[in-house]
């Protein structure tokens, strides 16, 4: 799917002319003036994505010579110079699941309508709303077997699952689309085979194996042909299912490995800028479903993600649609509502500091702190049922550090808290950078009397919030009873015990736990008033500036791509917390053993590369040559 960027809106005649059209109906004035029939405009929707059909059947025929040729008896893995859309078909003889059977009539404009409003005829061969199917999706075709697989690791993952299994949660798919009957010639849809991709990618990713990476690719570029033939349909186009298919298939952009991880970024990328053109299109009327709300806050996600890879702000169109949404959602009290402008105001000021056109010292830390403020301000006003109850563990368990646990009334309060969280960590993180670059150069700009004082309460802020996070864990793993906050008891730890209610919140500083955040690691910024080489820019944890803390693009590149495709909830915020300069070598080594241990247990790959990035971070911070112990501390 490969987004052409912005088309224009005029008829031929003022493009021609390059001169502004007013567009209007049934002609526009500038041809009116010009006592000339205006030809029209042009329908948008063609040409947001441009159709490589062609270019991929004759691909596709091409191979097909050459195996037949050559005799090859099974689809050989693709290598990595063909990219993520494959189209070896697989050997005659092999049973076919992905062949569409001749297209059916098509519906009336108005029977489109009807079927669009009806419930009870959602996206699905049987309702007769099917899309016309371009022929290309012949060529690709999957054992049924190979593709019930695919689907239902996807459901198990993205639908059926708890939230912190995974933050792309699908749970509104059957509000948009419907799974046809078990019928022999059954015809496939783009949402069919994108969730067959995505399923398929992840089984090939915990099993290893290449064939069913290959039928991934297969199911990817089935889906792409079928999506980029209903976008040029614009009753199709503006369809829930087509948001839902395109939705999809972004998660198997971020999931899809890549040797080149520049390649992978770009194309996530612009996979994310044709959603969001299109999310222009449909305008205001898909916020009327519960499903439509749902697909566009998602998208909006991704948006911030996005955009924080590019240095951008955030788009002004789903700006616009994000106030419009909000005029139409019942759910007032919904603290992301809120929540969702704060980040966009993080892009703004991030955007602003990168591009250089912010640069004095006051002003981005007065703006940091005014942020954070906004944060804080947003966590105090959640409703009473968002506060979490804290727990002790008497007895030593390997899932709780420091003895206290946090436990929110569902998952979704867990994940909205940590990320409030984690966003305040990077905002703090930054402030004591900047102030720390500052008292470092040769003529300090901020006040040092003033400053000292903000420096350290923001080192204490920043550590209570990095304890906040690690209490969330125990929950976040699903280790915590919800009904009375015991832990599970570990097979390889029968000395572990269940908590006990308290009322105390995050350790106190008298803790082994905290003292270890504040003494160990203490030269990380060593003091601000110390001597240092002219705008010597010191070690630091992850900052709304630099969010991966990679030295090289391609580096940079891999490390979004990892974050981002992690499918569990949690390992984002340990990421954070173990990257944290208010992290300490025993809150470290926790952070590291329970990504490994979540590697272990569900075989989510990034886990483990997350854990083995912190081991190695932690070793060059560690270094001699360096010159550094660690993290900072209060400064007098």
């Amino acid at each position: 799917m490969v987004y052409c960027g912005k088309p224009s809106k005029g008829c031929s005649n003022c493009r021609e002319r390059k001169i502004r059209c007013d567009q209007k109906e049934p002609g526009c004035g500038q041809c009116d003036k010009r006592q000339q029939k205006c030809p029209g405009y042009r329908n948008l929707v063609d040409l947001m994505f441009r159709d490589e059909s062609s270019h991929v059947i004759k691909k596709a025929k091409a191979r097909a010579r050459k195996k037949a040729h050559l005799g090859v008896s099974r689809p050989a893995t693709p290598s990595p110079s063909e990219g993520r859309l494959s189209v070896t078909p697989e050997p005659r003889g092999r049973p076919l699941s992905l062949i569409v059977p001749p297209t059916p009539l098509a519906s009336s404009p108005a029977a489109q309508d009807a079927e669009q409003n009806d419930d009870s005829l959602l996206m699905s061969p049987e309702s007769g709303s099917w899309p016309v199917t371009p022929p290309m999706a012949q060529f690709y075709n999957l054992a049924p077997a190979c593709q019930e697989d695919g689907v239902a690791f996807f459901f198990s993952r993205y639908v059926a699952a708890e939230e912190t299994a995974s933050h792309q949660k699908f749970d509104f798919i059957r509000e948009v689309w419907k799974p046809s009957l078990s019928t022999p010639n059954t015809q496939v849809d783009s949402v069919l085979a994108s969730m067959t991709a995505v399923g398929l990618t992840g089984l090939a990713t915990r099993t290893g194996s290449p064939g069913l990476m290959d039928a991934a690719r297969k199911s990817y570029g089935t889906a792409l042909q079928l999506t980029n033939h209903a976008l040029q349909q614009p009753t199709e186009a503006v369809k829930d299912s087509t948001m839902l298919c395109i939705l999809i298939l972004g998660v198997f952009e971020m999931m899809t490995e890549n040797t080149a991880g520049m390649s992978t970024v770009q194309a996530f990328q612009k996979h994310v800028a044709g959603a969001v053109e299109l999310a222009r299109i449909r305008g205001p009327t898909q916020f009327k479903t519960r499903a439509g709300r749902r697909m566009f806050s998602m998208l909006c996600q991704r948006a911030v993600i996005s955009c924080a890879q590019q240095d951008k702000p955030m788009p002004a169109v789903l700006i616009e649609l994000w106030h419009e949404m909000c005029k139409t959602s019942r759910d007032t009290g919904n603290p992301n509502r809120r929540l969702m402008p704060l980040l966009w105001q993080v892009l703004q000021l991030r955007s602003e500091i990168r591009s250089g056109f912010l640069t004095d010292p006051q002003t981005i830390v007065d703006r940091l702190l005014a942020l954070d403020g906004e944060f804080e301000k947003l966590t105090s006003q959640l409703p009473a049922s968002w506060k979490c109850r804290t727990f002790e563990v008497k007895q030593h368990h390997p899932a709780v550090f420091g003895g206290i646990c946090h436990l929110y009334s569902s998952p979704h309060h867990t994940n909205m808290c940590n990320h409030i969280s984690t966003t305040r960590i990077l905002l703090l993180e930054t402030v004591l950078a900047e102030i720390s670059r500052d008292f470092a150069s040769f003529a300090p700009i901020l006040d040092t009397s003033h400053y000292l004082e903000v420096y350290n309460k923001t080192r204490r802020k920043l550590k209570h919030m990095v304890r906040d996070v690690i209490a969330s864990v125990p929950q976040q793993l699903g280790l915590m009873n919800t009904t009375d906050g015991s832990i599970d008891n570990a097979k390889n730890d029968p000395n572990s015990t269940p908590s006990q209610p308290s009322r105390s919140a995050p350790p106190s500083p008298n803790l082994p736990a905290s003292r270890s955040s504040d003494s160990i690691n203490g030269s990380m910024y060593s003091s601000p008033l110390s001597t240092c080489e002219p705008r010597q820019t010191q070690s630091s944890g992850l900052t709304i500036l630099d969010v991966t803390l990679a030295r090289h693009q391609e580096d940079e590149a891999e490390r979004y791509m990892l974050l981002v495709s992690a499918t569990s909830t949690i390992v984002w915020p340990l990421f954070v917390v173990g990257t944290s300069t208010a992290c300490g070598a025993d809150m470290r080594a926790y952070v590291v053993g329970r990504l490994h241990t979540l590697y272990m247990e569900t075989g989510i790959r990034q886990a483990d590369a997350v854990a083995n990035l912190l081991e190695e971070q932690h070793d060059v911070m560690l270094s001699p040559a360096l010159g550094g112990t660690g993290g900072p501390e209060e400064m007098g």
